[in-house]
Order: structure tokens, then C-alpha cells, then sequence
């Protein structure tokens, strides 16, 4: 009877951690892309560096942190909790947001 609570408790135990890890791989409902909203758009990032000089005079900076998860209002963003990442609209039309020292492209969907 022993083993047979035993083999049980192993079982159960093993199911458990299976179960643990599956949960882990699965993104969470509130997880959203980094984004960042300019002009009423929301921008989202393409994971993409890119070498560009930005013009200090064309530097702007992120305003406030969407705690709900998207951005609502313009200079709000969803990736720093505080406010003052670097970005800028480039006169080519591309945005591109100061992350981890490097320039990332953000696209609109």
C-alpha cells in the first residue's frame, strides 16, 4: 500500500510541474507588443534596429505609461514605466524609439 501512495505522490507531483511548465510557454491575456502612440496612431515595434542618425531637433520623448496595456493618448507608450524614451518621426516618415541604446523601427498596424 505504501508504494502504491508512493508511485501516487510521484505521479501528481510530476503532473503538476508539467502542467507549471506548459503555463509558463503561454503568453499572458495582458501582454501586448511595445508600442507607442504619435498623432492619434498607435506604433508598434518591429523588433528591428536601424543605424539612422536622429537631428536632436526632431527628438521627442514618451510622456506617460499605459498601465492598461495600449496606448491611449499621444506620447504614451506601453514598454518603459518611466516616461522619457527618446523617439522621433524622421522626415522620411519612419519612427524610430531609443530601446536598449539602438534605434528600433516602429510601424503602424
Amino acid at each position: 500500500m505504501r508504494t502504491y501512495i508512493k508511485k501516487s505522490a510521484v505521479i501528481l507531483l510530476c503532473l503538476a510541474l508539467a502542467l507549471s511548465l506548459t503555463a509558463c510557454k503561454n503568453p499572458k491575456k495582458g501582454d501586448y507588443p511595445a508600442t507607442l502612440m504619435i498623432d492619434g496612431t498607435n506604433y508598434y515595434s518591429t523588433d528591428n534596429p536601424v543605424s539612422v542618425e536622429v537631428d536632436k531637433d526632431l527628438m521627442k520623448y514618451t510622456t506617460s505609461y499605459a498601465e492598461d496595456g495600449i496606448p491611449q493618448k499621444d506620447g504614451e507608450e506601453n514598454f518603459n514605466r518611466n516616461a522619457g524614451t527618446p523617439y522621433a518621426v524622421l522626415e522620411d516618415g519612419m519612427i524610430v524609439v531609443f530601446i536598449n541604446n539602438q534605434w528600433i523601427e516602429f510601424k503602424s498596424k
